[in-house]
């Protein structure tokens, strides 16, 4: 029998190793072959029945739900890789732990074992926000956005501290006096970074959103057609952001709910 949840003070959790998670996951009855939270390799199942909250869960966070987030996130050599699903009552999230910067794998590397968890929908922005790795409280750049062809966004990101000349030109060339703040931010060290795919019950990816810790603090960069939009954020921005965005695809998921009635 797979151990139920506990309850605390952030929702119902459960710490599953691959075999409990892959029989977690065989009760939903879907189709997690291309799933992030997949099972790794082909553990064998758990007996017994798992407890049917934990199902429930699991069918939301992989795909059974109105809206759903999937966060990879990481500082450093560590991170999580994690499936958020809710209706409008309940979400469910699935986070496994990644290992980045291993020899010979340019990848994530996932960690068996997933936590399973369980709350209320309307935690479900700090549910995510729960898996940004901290830092990033204040933002020390001008707050204007700066939007520019992803082309030349890759050459000043290139070209800053390398070459300055060439970043000038190519700022220039954008439209810019000089190479805007933001972007020489980008262009130097980030010590984190998040990576959101939105999803919706019609639309597998409703919107993407990448988040970067630099040292002057997070930077979102949002992909509009062939332009990327560099946006300097404090932390409470990013969930200001989240709230946003998810706003959009509640609206989409449900407008696609009510035309299938």
């Amino acid at each position: 029998m797979t151990t139920g949840f506990t309850a605390g003070p952030s929702g119902h959790r459960t710490e599953l190793d691959e075999a409990a998670w892959a029989g977690v996951v065989a009760a939903t009855a879907l189709d997690v072959g291309q799933a992030p939270l997949r099972p790794l390799g082909a553990p064998r199942a758990t007996a017994g029945d798992p407890e049917p909250a934990l199902v429930e869960a699991a069918g939301l966070a992989l795909g059974r739900a109105d809206v759903g987030v999937t966060v990879l996130a990481g500082a450093g050599e560590r991170g999580v890789l994690a499936q958020i699903g809710a209706d409008r009552q309940v979400l469910g999230s699935a986070v496994r732990a990644v290992v980045t910067g291993a020899p010979g794998a340019p990848e994530p590397t996932a960690v068996p074992g997933v936590r399973l968890g369980a709350r209320a929908t309307r935690h479900l922005v700090d549910e995510v926000m729960w898996l940004v790795p901290p830092g990033g409280v204040d933002c020390a750049l001008p707050r204007e956005s700066v939007a520019l062809e992803r082309d030349h966004a890759l050459v000043i990101a290139r070209a800053v501290g390398a070459d300055d000349e060439v970043a000038l030109l190519a700022a220039r060339h954008a439209g810019f006096d000089t190479v805007p703040p933001v972007l020489r931010a980008v262009a130097g060290p980030t010590t984190a970074s998040v990576t959101l795919t939105i999803s919706t019950c019609a639309d597998p990816v409703h919107g993407v959103r990448q988040w970067l810790l630099t040292d002057h603090g997070w930077v979102s960069l949002t992909m509009l057609g062939r332009r990327v939009v560099h946006t300097p954020r404090s932390r409470d921005d990013l969930a200001t952001e989240l709230t946003s965005v998810l706003a959009g695809a509640w609206d989409a998921a449900l407008a696609a709910r009510w035309r299938a009635s």
